[in-house]
Protein backbone atom coordinates (compact mmCIF):
# COMPACT_ATOMS: atom_id res chain seq x y z
CA UNK A 1 0.00 0.00 0.00
CA UNK A 2 1.66 3.88 -1.10
CA UNK A 3 1.58 5.72 2.13
CA UNK A 4 0.79 9.41 2.23
CA UNK A 5 1.38 11.87 5.18
CA UNK A 6 0.35 15.04 5.46
CA UNK A 7 1.75 17.24 8.03
CA UNK A 8 -0.13 20.32 8.73
CA UNK A 9 0.69 23.24 11.77
CA UNK A 10 -1.82 23.71 14.36
CA UNK A 11 -1.35 27.32 15.29
CA UNK A 12 0.28 30.00 13.79
CA UNK A 13 3.34 28.16 12.96
CA UNK A 14 7.15 26.65 14.11
CA UNK A 15 4.96 23.81 15.79
CA UNK A 16 7.62 21.31 14.73
CA UNK A 17 6.89 20.62 11.08
CA UNK A 18 10.07 20.04 9.86
CA UNK A 19 10.98 17.69 13.06
CA UNK A 20 7.85 15.48 11.97
CA UNK A 21 8.88 15.17 8.39
CA UNK A 22 12.15 14.07 8.93
CA UNK A 23 10.75 11.82 11.08
CA UNK A 24 8.39 10.07 8.63
CA UNK A 25 11.42 10.34 5.59
CA UNK A 26 13.73 8.53 8.35
CA UNK A 27 10.80 5.45 8.96
CA UNK A 28 10.36 5.60 5.28
CA UNK A 29 14.24 4.90 4.79
CA UNK A 30 14.75 2.63 7.23
CA UNK A 31 12.44 0.36 5.30
CA UNK A 32 14.09 0.95 2.05
CA UNK A 33 11.18 3.32 0.63
CA UNK A 34 11.52 5.69 -2.06
CA UNK A 35 10.15 8.76 -0.31
CA UNK A 36 9.47 12.41 -1.71
CA UNK A 37 8.74 15.71 0.48
CA UNK A 38 5.74 17.92 -1.38
CA UNK A 39 5.90 21.46 0.00
CA UNK A 40 2.09 22.36 -0.64
CA UNK A 41 2.25 25.60 -0.09
CA UNK A 42 4.08 29.11 0.74
CA UNK A 43 7.44 29.61 -0.09
CA UNK A 44 10.76 31.20 1.07
CA UNK A 45 9.13 32.57 4.16
CA UNK A 46 8.61 28.93 5.73
CA UNK A 47 11.80 28.08 7.90
CA UNK A 48 11.54 24.28 9.32
CA UNK A 49 14.43 23.59 11.36
CA UNK A 50 15.79 19.93 11.29
CA UNK A 51 18.62 19.00 13.65
CA UNK A 52 19.89 15.60 12.00
CA UNK A 53 20.87 12.42 14.59
CA UNK A 54 24.71 13.51 13.94
CA UNK A 55 24.35 16.90 14.85
CA UNK A 56 24.02 19.06 11.69
CA UNK A 57 21.22 21.92 11.63
CA UNK A 58 19.54 23.67 8.91
CA UNK A 59 16.39 25.99 8.57
CA UNK A 60 14.62 24.48 5.84
CA UNK A 61 13.28 27.04 2.97
CA UNK A 62 12.81 25.87 -0.33
CA UNK A 63 14.27 21.74 0.54
CA UNK A 64 11.54 19.26 1.79
CA UNK A 65 12.97 18.53 5.59
CA UNK A 66 12.65 14.96 4.84
CA UNK A 67 16.34 15.86 3.03
CA UNK A 68 18.46 14.78 5.95
CA UNK A 69 16.54 11.32 5.81
CA UNK A 70 17.46 10.97 2.27
CA UNK A 71 14.08 12.08 0.17
CA UNK A 72 13.64 13.79 -2.55
CA UNK A 73 11.67 17.46 -2.51
CA UNK A 74 8.60 18.58 -4.98
CA UNK A 75 7.72 21.87 -5.38
CA UNK A 76 3.91 22.09 -7.24
CA UNK A 77 2.31 24.72 -8.45
CA UNK A 78 1.21 26.49 -4.93
CA UNK A 79 4.44 26.63 -3.55
CA UNK A 80 6.12 30.47 -4.87
CA UNK A 81 10.07 29.74 -6.08
CA UNK A 82 12.85 32.75 -5.38
CA UNK A 83 15.90 31.86 -7.20
CA UNK A 84 17.86 33.75 -4.73
CA UNK A 85 17.24 32.16 -1.72
CA UNK A 86 17.02 28.84 -3.12
CA UNK A 87 20.73 28.94 -4.36
CA UNK A 88 21.39 30.38 -0.97
CA UNK A 89 20.30 26.89 0.36
CA UNK A 90 21.64 24.57 -2.10
CA UNK A 91 25.02 26.33 -1.33
CA UNK A 92 24.18 25.35 2.33
CA UNK A 93 22.88 22.15 1.84
CA UNK A 94 25.46 21.22 -1.00
CA UNK A 95 25.95 17.60 -0.74
CA UNK A 96 23.00 16.10 1.27
CA UNK A 97 20.27 16.76 -0.85
CA UNK A 98 18.33 14.63 -2.82
CA UNK A 99 16.87 15.05 -6.31
CA UNK A 100 14.49 18.75 -6.66
CA UNK A 101 11.43 19.00 -9.14
CA UNK A 102 9.63 22.01 -9.54
CA UNK A 103 6.34 22.44 -11.70
CA UNK A 104 6.05 25.02 -14.41
CA UNK A 105 3.02 26.62 -12.95
CA UNK A 106 4.80 28.06 -10.16
CA UNK A 107 4.90 31.81 -9.16
CA UNK A 108 8.59 33.24 -9.19
CA UNK A 109 9.60 36.00 -6.48
CA UNK A 110 11.93 38.82 -8.17
CA UNK A 111 13.87 41.28 -6.29
CA UNK A 112 11.72 43.91 -6.92
CA UNK A 113 8.96 41.83 -5.26
CA UNK A 114 11.13 41.83 -2.15
CA UNK A 115 11.95 45.15 -2.45
CA UNK A 116 8.38 46.11 -2.30
CA UNK A 117 7.51 43.89 0.57
CA UNK A 118 10.57 45.34 2.64
CA UNK A 119 10.03 49.40 1.78
CA UNK A 120 6.52 48.60 2.64
CA UNK A 121 6.88 46.71 5.97
CA UNK A 122 9.03 49.95 6.90
CA UNK A 123 6.33 52.26 5.64
CA UNK A 124 3.89 50.87 7.85
CA UNK A 125 5.65 51.21 11.25
CA UNK A 126 3.79 50.43 13.75
CA UNK A 127 1.09 49.21 11.80
CA UNK A 128 3.41 46.51 10.17
CA UNK A 129 1.43 43.22 8.84
CA UNK A 130 4.29 41.43 10.15
CA UNK A 131 5.69 40.13 7.00
CA UNK A 132 8.63 37.87 6.36
CA UNK A 133 10.26 40.39 4.29
CA UNK A 134 11.08 37.43 1.27
CA UNK A 135 7.85 39.23 -1.30
CA UNK A 136 5.72 36.25 -1.06
CA UNK A 137 2.34 38.46 -0.89
CA UNK A 138 3.87 40.75 -3.03
CA UNK A 139 4.59 38.09 -5.78
CA UNK A 140 0.89 36.51 -5.90
CA UNK A 141 -0.49 39.94 -6.26
CA UNK A 142 1.79 40.98 -9.19
CA UNK A 143 0.42 38.05 -11.08
CA UNK A 144 3.75 37.69 -13.60
CA UNK A 145 4.82 35.15 -15.85
CA UNK A 146 5.03 31.57 -14.13
CA UNK A 147 8.00 29.65 -14.23
CA UNK A 148 7.73 27.25 -17.81
CA UNK A 149 7.55 30.76 -19.18
CA UNK A 150 10.28 32.43 -17.50
CA UNK A 151 12.74 29.13 -18.77
CA UNK A 152 11.35 29.76 -22.25
CA UNK A 153 13.02 32.98 -22.16
CA UNK A 154 16.35 34.23 -23.67
CA UNK A 155 18.62 36.42 -20.83
CA UNK A 156 18.18 39.54 -22.86
CA UNK A 157 14.18 38.82 -22.89
CA UNK A 158 14.29 37.70 -19.12
CA UNK A 159 15.86 41.20 -18.47
CA UNK A 160 13.91 43.37 -20.48
CA UNK A 161 11.14 41.62 -18.60
CA UNK A 162 12.54 42.39 -14.93
CA UNK A 163 13.79 45.69 -15.55
CA UNK A 164 10.75 47.13 -17.85
CA UNK A 165 7.80 45.32 -16.72
CA UNK A 166 8.80 44.30 -12.97
CA UNK A 167 10.40 47.44 -12.27
CA UNK A 168 7.66 49.63 -13.56
CA UNK A 169 4.91 48.02 -12.00
CA UNK A 170 7.31 48.38 -8.43
CA UNK A 171 7.14 52.25 -8.99
CA UNK A 172 3.25 51.74 -9.56
CA UNK A 173 2.74 49.54 -6.70
CA UNK A 174 4.11 51.97 -3.88
CA UNK A 175 2.44 54.59 -5.04
CA UNK A 176 -0.69 52.63 -4.96
CA UNK A 177 0.17 51.73 -1.35
CA UNK A 178 1.00 55.30 -0.41
CA UNK A 179 4.59 55.45 -0.87
CA UNK A 180 5.94 58.60 -2.81
CA UNK A 181 9.53 58.54 -2.68
CA UNK A 182 12.10 56.05 -2.07
CA UNK A 183 15.27 56.19 0.61
CA UNK A 184 18.67 56.97 -0.58
CA UNK A 185 19.57 53.21 0.50
CA UNK A 186 17.02 51.46 -1.56
CA UNK A 187 17.90 54.07 -4.69
CA UNK A 188 21.37 52.44 -4.29
CA UNK A 189 20.26 49.10 -4.24
CA UNK A 190 17.72 49.33 -7.11
CA UNK A 191 20.39 50.92 -9.61
CA UNK A 192 23.02 48.36 -9.03
CA UNK A 193 23.50 46.54 -12.21
CA UNK A 194 24.23 43.31 -10.39
CA UNK A 195 20.84 43.31 -9.15
CA UNK A 196 18.90 41.82 -12.23
CA UNK A 197 22.43 39.97 -13.32
CA UNK A 198 23.13 37.75 -10.32
CA UNK A 199 19.27 37.37 -10.36
CA UNK A 200 19.76 35.79 -13.82
CA UNK A 201 22.57 34.10 -13.11
CA UNK A 202 20.50 32.37 -10.13
CA UNK A 203 17.55 31.46 -11.89
CA UNK A 204 19.53 29.82 -14.59
CA UNK A 205 21.22 27.54 -11.46
CA UNK A 206 18.12 26.59 -10.03
CA UNK A 207 16.74 25.62 -13.27
CA UNK A 208 19.70 23.58 -13.97
CA UNK A 209 19.90 21.76 -10.55
CA UNK A 210 16.01 20.70 -10.74
CA UNK A 211 13.54 18.51 -13.02
CA UNK A 212 9.88 19.74 -14.36
CA UNK A 213 7.16 17.41 -13.08
CA UNK A 214 3.45 17.30 -13.09
CA UNK A 215 1.49 15.38 -9.95
CA UNK A 216 2.03 12.06 -11.61
CA UNK A 217 5.61 12.17 -9.82
CA UNK A 218 3.70 10.74 -7.05
CA UNK A 219 3.43 7.56 -8.46
CA UNK A 220 7.42 6.86 -8.27
CA UNK A 221 7.40 6.94 -4.31
CA UNK A 222 6.68 4.69 -1.93
CA UNK A 223 5.82 7.25 0.41
CA UNK A 224 4.70 10.71 -0.05
CA UNK A 225 5.38 13.53 2.92
CA UNK A 226 3.32 16.92 2.23
CA UNK A 227 4.79 19.12 4.38
CA UNK A 228 2.76 22.34 4.85
CA UNK A 229 3.64 26.07 5.24
CA UNK A 230 2.27 28.20 8.04
CA UNK A 231 -0.54 26.82 10.53
CA UNK A 232 -4.11 26.76 10.97
CA UNK A 233 -4.65 30.15 12.10
CA UNK A 234 -2.41 31.95 9.13
CA UNK A 235 -4.69 30.53 6.60
CA UNK A 236 -5.95 32.92 4.05
CA UNK A 237 -9.46 32.59 5.49
CA UNK A 238 -9.38 33.41 8.57
CA UNK A 239 -11.04 36.56 8.67
CA UNK A 240 -10.13 37.35 12.43
CA UNK A 241 -6.81 37.89 12.04
CA UNK A 242 -7.42 40.49 8.98
CA UNK A 243 -4.20 41.42 7.29
CA UNK A 244 -1.79 39.83 9.86
CA UNK A 245 -2.36 36.29 7.92
CA UNK A 246 -0.51 34.26 5.28
CA UNK A 247 -1.92 34.25 1.37
CA UNK A 248 -1.89 30.46 1.19
CA UNK A 249 -4.08 27.69 2.18
CA UNK A 250 -2.11 26.36 5.31
CA UNK A 251 -4.33 23.55 6.07
CA UNK A 252 -5.51 19.69 4.38
CA UNK A 253 -7.07 21.73 0.28
CA UNK A 254 -3.90 21.63 -1.09
CA UNK A 255 -2.43 18.04 0.01
CA UNK A 256 -6.43 16.87 -1.15
CA UNK A 257 -6.20 18.37 -4.09
CA UNK A 258 -2.93 17.28 -5.37
CA UNK A 259 -3.53 13.77 -4.02
CA UNK A 260 -6.58 14.13 -6.11
CA UNK A 261 -5.00 15.34 -9.10
CA UNK A 262 -2.68 12.39 -8.64
CA UNK A 263 -5.54 10.03 -8.14
CA UNK A 264 -7.29 11.50 -11.89
CA UNK A 265 -3.71 11.06 -13.40
CA UNK A 266 -2.99 7.34 -12.38
CA UNK A 267 -6.44 6.29 -13.54
CA UNK A 268 -6.00 8.18 -17.07
CA UNK A 269 -2.38 6.01 -17.07
CA UNK A 270 -3.96 2.89 -15.91
CA UNK A 271 -6.64 3.39 -18.73
CA UNK A 272 -3.79 3.86 -21.31
CA UNK A 273 -1.47 0.70 -19.69
CA UNK A 274 1.13 2.83 -18.22
CA UNK A 275 1.05 2.39 -14.57
CA UNK A 276 1.32 -0.54 -11.83
CA UNK A 277 -0.81 1.20 -9.03
CA UNK A 278 -3.83 1.64 -10.62
CA UNK A 279 -5.42 -0.62 -8.06
CA UNK A 280 -3.20 -0.19 -4.82
CA UNK A 281 -4.76 1.52 -2.04
CA UNK A 282 -3.14 4.59 -0.46
CA UNK A 283 -2.81 4.75 3.10
CA UNK A 284 -3.14 9.13 4.01
CA UNK A 285 -2.06 10.05 7.61
CA UNK A 286 -3.28 13.77 8.14
CA UNK A 287 -0.84 14.82 11.05
CA UNK A 288 -1.43 17.91 12.57
CA UNK A 289 1.71 19.37 14.86
CA UNK A 290 1.27 21.58 17.96
CA UNK A 291 3.37 22.96 20.46
CA UNK A 292 2.62 22.21 24.02
CA UNK A 293 2.06 26.07 24.43
CA UNK A 294 1.71 28.36 21.20
CA UNK A 295 4.04 30.79 19.55
CA UNK A 296 3.21 33.54 16.82
CA UNK A 297 6.38 35.13 14.93
CA UNK A 298 4.90 38.72 13.56
CA UNK A 299 2.13 41.21 14.32
CA UNK A 300 -1.72 40.21 14.80
CA UNK A 301 -4.17 39.19 17.24
CA UNK A 302 -3.24 36.37 19.98
CA UNK A 303 -5.42 35.21 22.49
CA UNK A 304 -3.57 33.37 25.60
CA UNK A 305 -0.25 35.06 24.68
CA UNK A 306 1.67 35.45 27.62
CA UNK A 307 5.19 36.43 29.12
CA UNK A 308 7.57 33.53 28.31
CA UNK A 309 8.61 33.40 31.97
CA UNK A 310 5.05 31.74 31.87
CA UNK A 311 6.28 29.12 29.77
CA UNK A 312 10.33 28.71 30.31
CA UNK A 313 12.19 32.08 31.12
CA UNK A 314 15.10 30.16 29.74
CA UNK A 315 14.34 28.63 26.67
CA UNK A 316 15.74 30.22 23.59
CA UNK A 317 14.81 30.01 19.97
CA UNK A 318 17.26 29.92 17.42
CA UNK A 319 15.21 29.79 14.58
CA UNK A 320 12.95 32.74 15.13
CA UNK A 321 15.29 35.44 15.81
CA UNK A 322 14.13 39.23 16.08
CA UNK A 323 13.55 40.89 12.71
CA UNK A 324 13.12 44.29 11.64
CA UNK A 325 9.89 42.39 9.65
CA UNK A 326 7.99 40.49 11.85
CA UNK A 327 9.69 41.39 15.16
CA UNK A 328 10.30 39.02 18.34
CA UNK A 329 8.77 35.74 18.76
CA UNK A 330 5.74 35.87 21.08
CA UNK A 331 4.54 33.18 23.46
CA UNK A 332 0.97 32.19 24.33
CA UNK A 333 -0.82 29.03 26.33
CA UNK A 334 -2.71 26.51 24.03
CA UNK A 335 -6.36 26.65 24.19
CA UNK A 336 -6.79 22.54 23.93
CA UNK A 337 -10.55 23.08 23.16
CA UNK A 338 -9.96 25.74 20.42
CA UNK A 339 -7.22 23.58 19.25
CA UNK A 340 -9.26 20.25 18.71
CA UNK A 341 -11.78 22.13 17.07
CA UNK A 342 -10.19 23.83 13.83
CA UNK A 343 -8.34 20.51 13.62
CA UNK A 344 -11.54 18.92 13.57
CA UNK A 345 -12.91 21.48 11.10
CA UNK A 346 -10.01 21.48 8.81
CA UNK A 347 -9.94 17.59 8.23
CA UNK A 348 -13.73 17.22 8.30
CA UNK A 349 -13.58 20.09 5.46
CA UNK A 350 -11.69 17.34 2.53
CA UNK A 351 -13.20 14.15 0.81
CA UNK A 352 -10.35 11.92 -0.48
CA UNK A 353 -11.27 9.87 -3.09
CA UNK A 354 -12.35 6.50 -2.10
CA UNK A 355 -8.79 4.44 -3.28
CA UNK A 356 -7.60 6.53 -0.32
CA UNK A 357 -8.12 5.45 3.83
CA UNK A 358 -7.60 8.58 5.53
CA UNK A 359 -7.08 9.42 9.01
CA UNK A 360 -5.81 12.00 11.95
CA UNK A 361 -3.37 12.14 14.20
CA UNK A 362 -1.83 14.94 16.45
CA UNK A 363 2.01 15.50 17.31
CA UNK A 364 2.70 17.05 20.08
CA UNK A 365 6.10 18.90 20.59
CA UNK A 366 8.44 20.78 23.02
CA UNK A 367 7.60 18.89 25.79
CA UNK A 368 10.61 19.87 27.51
CA UNK A 369 9.82 23.27 27.68
CA UNK A 370 6.14 22.76 29.12
CA UNK A 371 3.75 20.36 30.43
CA UNK A 372 0.71 19.87 28.71
CA UNK A 373 -2.88 17.72 29.95
CA UNK A 374 -3.03 17.36 25.73
CA UNK A 375 0.08 14.67 25.88
CA UNK A 376 -2.28 11.81 27.13
CA UNK A 377 -4.47 12.30 23.50
CA UNK A 378 -1.10 13.00 21.48
CA UNK A 379 0.08 10.34 18.73
CA UNK A 380 3.61 11.58 19.04
CA UNK A 381 5.13 12.92 21.20
CA UNK A 382 8.28 14.99 21.67
CA UNK A 383 10.84 17.12 23.24
CA UNK A 384 11.41 19.13 19.96
CA UNK A 385 15.12 18.26 19.53
CA UNK A 386 15.44 15.56 16.84
CA UNK A 387 13.46 12.53 15.57
CA UNK A 388 15.45 10.45 17.71
CA UNK A 389 13.22 12.04 20.90
CA UNK A 390 9.58 11.11 19.04
CA UNK A 391 8.05 8.33 21.09
CA UNK A 392 4.46 7.05 20.51
CA UNK A 393 2.08 7.74 23.79
CA UNK A 394 2.26 4.02 24.64
CA UNK A 395 5.76 4.89 25.93
CA UNK A 396 7.50 2.92 22.57
CA UNK A 397 10.09 4.46 21.29
CA UNK A 398 9.40 4.81 17.56
CA UNK A 399 12.10 5.34 16.14
CA UNK A 400 16.05 3.90 16.19
CA UNK A 401 18.96 5.20 14.19
CA UNK A 402 20.10 3.03 11.56
CA UNK A 403 22.94 1.26 12.34
CA UNK A 404 25.84 0.65 9.47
Amino acid sequence: MQKVKVVIGANFGDEGKGMITDFFAAEAELKDEKVLVICSNGGAQRGHTVKSPSGMRHVFHHFGSGTFAGADTWLPGYFILNPMIFMNEYEELLKDMGKIYLNPDSPVTTPYDMIINQIIEQHRGAARHGSCGVGIWETLVRQGIRLGDMIEMSDDELRSYLTRDCREYMTYRLKELGVEEISDEWNRILSDKGLIDNYILDFRLMCSLTELREADILADYDTVIFENGQGLLLDRCRKEYGCNTTPSSTGLRNPAELIREYMHMRKDAAAHNRSSRHHEKIDVEVCYVTRSYVTRHGAGRFEGECDKAEINAAMSDLTNVPNPYQGTIRYGKLDIKALKKRIREDFDSERFPVECEAHMSIALTHLNEYDSPFSEEADYISDGETRERIYRTDGRVNYARKTA
